[in-house]
């Protein structure tokens, strides 16, 4: 097998490649790469190919370590490929490490969409020279829901209180209604009333002014809004890719919060995704260990009341180019994450098991 390994400049083409794969993620879709200097990067695209048909891709993210002159690399939920096998991303990543040579990295870690069983694709990742490291940059559990059953059947699977919960909303009266790039103003004020109150980090809102309309250009975007007697009440965001939808944002405001606003959005997102063809509904972060100390558990509880199952990502795997300062810098990001972890102690908050 000959792969031969070269950029790629074509959305459409790259999108309907990557969609196709198993494991598809939106961090490897090419509008996630367009928010790549939004995100303090910039990203390159990479296509291995064999007798001229793609067999696997990397969107390759290069950030600037700041005061060293040095760069990483980062393939966020990638590489996308149908066959992890040491001959098809070997020569991927000999390019990646080529262009870290040319962009002064110290590094590359990848943050695979593969489950953690995978072994197939640990081997390729060791055989290579990459290595397991913590923490990882983003949460690796995640909480699914597979909708292709009936609704009818959806609501049976879920938990009597979720089910109550959505129906109480109806009856109360919330609706829920599409937004518009017009509403992204309103959305983010819940938002940020939303991270104030339950203490996460959020961007400044032209990020996600960036994010949401690069997708909405693509049909890829919902905003839902929830209404209370004419008040804005809670907002979720969706992103689909290939057959998955994922809740990539939830707001909600500090008022009306006893007519379950959530759980009808929640509702009316599993159906849009189900209109839109796709399989598998993302509840996106959980805890990696479902205990009560540990963070998010309190939304894993909501997440799970609608039925599903825990899906794990394989660790994060690592590659030095520099080894020196691959170690200062991984010494850092592993620093910053203790003293994090410590803080979070002193304040009597849960574990968190990623940066």
């Amino acid at each position: 097998m000959t792969v031969i390994v070269r950029p790629w400049d074509d959305p459409e083409g790259w999108n309907a490649f990557v969609a196709s794969t198993p494991y598809a993620h939106f961090q490897q879709s090419w509008q996630w790469g367009e928010l790549a200097p939004q995100l303090d990067g910039r990203a390159l695209r990479l296509r291995a190919e064999c007798a001229g048909k793609p067999v696997a891709t990397a969107q390759v993210f290069i950030h600037d370590i700041r005061g060293v002159g040095r760069t990483h690399l980062y393939i966020p939920r990638g590489p996308a490929s149908c066959e992890p096998s040491l001959e098809v991303l070997g020569p991927l990543f000999a390019e990646a490490q080529a262009i870290g040579k040319r962009e002064h990295a110290v590094g590359l870690r990848v943050e695979s969409n593969a489950p953690a069983g995978d072994e197939a694709l640990a081997t390729t990742f060791r055989t290579l020279g990459m290595f397991p490291t913590y923490p990882p940059s983003q949460p690796r559990s995640s909480w699914l829901l597979d909708i292709r059953p009936s609704l009818d059947e959806l609501l049976v699977g879920m938990k009597s209180k979720t089910r109550y919960n959505i129906r109480l909303a109806e009856r109360k009266g919330v609706t829920v209604e599409a937004g518009e790039p017009g509403d992204v103003a309103a959305f983010y004020t819940l938002l940020r009333a939303t991270a104030t109150r339950d203490g996460f980090f959020i961007h400044d809102e032209a990020l996600y002014r960036r994010m949401f309309q690069l997708f909405w250009d693509a049909g890829n975007f919902r905003l839902l809004l929830a209404r209370f007697q004419g008040e804005l009440i809670a907002a979720v965001t969706l992103i689909r890719f290939g057959r998955t939808c994922w809740y990539l944002h939830g707001a909600s405001g500090n008022s009306h919060r006893n007519v379950m606003a959530p759980y009808l959005l929640q509702w009316e997102a599993i159906k849009w995704a189900r209109e839109q063809g796709c399989e598998l509904y993302d509840f996106r972060a959980v805890p990696d260990i479902l205990r009560q100390d540990q963070d998010m558990y309190g939304v894993y509880r909501f997440k799970e009341g609608f039925g599903g199952y825990h899906y794990t990502t394989m660790h994060t795997y690592a590659a030095p180019y520099q080894s020196f300062m691959f170690g200062l810098w991984h010494m850092y990001f592993t620093g910053r994450f203790a003293v994090n972890a410590f803080r979070r102690r002193r304040r009597g908050l849960p574990a968190r098991q990623f940066s």
